[in-house]
């Protein structure tokens, strides 16, 4: 029998908005910028609100200050489910995290950071540490669209949400995209690649790269734009090469020379 797995999302900020309408409101992508109200053709075919257990939206974290002297004062009642994404959080609540999840059977964190400032190193590893020390699994992608995981929870939990990595099912006319499925994504964007890049002529690799990046920029994509020193380069840029490789990947066109060599790990 397979098993229903269920989420728990903690977050502030436009990015946890989004991530959470696309789980939940898979047809109110248009209202977010991407085809049009007019336009949609309600290509998401899941609805995932069943699966929820909780949504809770917190403050930005700097409302708070530099420290929170008592996390549970703003924390809410935890309901019980499989996994919790928290998406911008203060430091002091990511830190308390692990144990709290672990009190209440939680069997994974997700924590995706968009922006380094979101959760450095550091905090990363440390949270990791009190993550290992509970028995819950880890996962810190950066950006949100580079998750993988070959850890037995978090694999399992990616792949009955489709989530992770953008992955494409392709089908090619010659060097004609005839039709596209979308078979993991994180905040939509693929689907909309995946519409705007079917009838697509491929004549240079060149420019098909730069045409999927045009669109994945244009859903529009939210990660920091600033550079990074983990990545060595921004989070945006970093998304940008993971949809075109994926993308070109599907259609049986290597573009592994399109990545940098810096970010190579990060998508490989």
């Amino acid at each position: 029998m397979d098993i229903r797995w269920t989420i728990s999302i903690f977050f502030s900020g436009e990015v946890g908005k989004r991530f959470v309408l696309n789980l939940t409101y898979p047809s109110f992508c248009p209202h977010l910028g991407a085809c049009g109200v007019d336009e949609c053709s309600r290509c998401k075919d899941y609805d995932y609100t069943s699966n929820i257990a909780m949504v809770h939206e917190f403050n930005e974290p700097q409302s708070y200050g530099i420290y929170i002297e008592d996390v549970n004062t703003i924390l809410p009642e935890l309901v019980t489910a499989d996994v919790l994404i928290a998406i911008n959080l203060h430091p002091d609540v990511l830190v308390e995290l692990p144990r709290i999840l672990a009190d209440n059977n939680y069997k994974a964190l997700i924590v995706p950071v968009e922006d380094g400032r979101w959760c450095s190193v550091g905090l990363k590893k440390q949270i990791e540490n009190e993550c290992n020390k509970v028995g819950i699994e880890f996962a810190s992608p950066k950006p949100f669209c580079t998750l993988k995981s070959n850890s037995k929870t978090i694999s399992k939990f990616c792949s009955y949400f489709k989530l992770g990595m953008p992955k494409f099912e392709i089908e090619m006319d010659g060097n004609v995209i005839k039709k596209v499925k979308v078979k993991a994504d994180v905040c939509g964007c693929a689907y909309y690649v995946a519409r705007r890049m079917e009838g697509y002529v491929v004549e240079s690799r060149e420019e098909f790269w730069k045409d999927i990046h045009q669109h994945q920029c244009a859903y529009p994509c939210m990660a920091s734009m600033d550079r990074d020193a983990e990545l060595v380069g921004a989070p945006f840029h970093l998304a940008g090469y993971v949809m075109v490789y994926s993308f070109s990947k599907a259609a049986g066109i290597d573009a592994l020379d399109f990545v940098p060599e810096y970010f190579k790990k990060f998508i490989l």
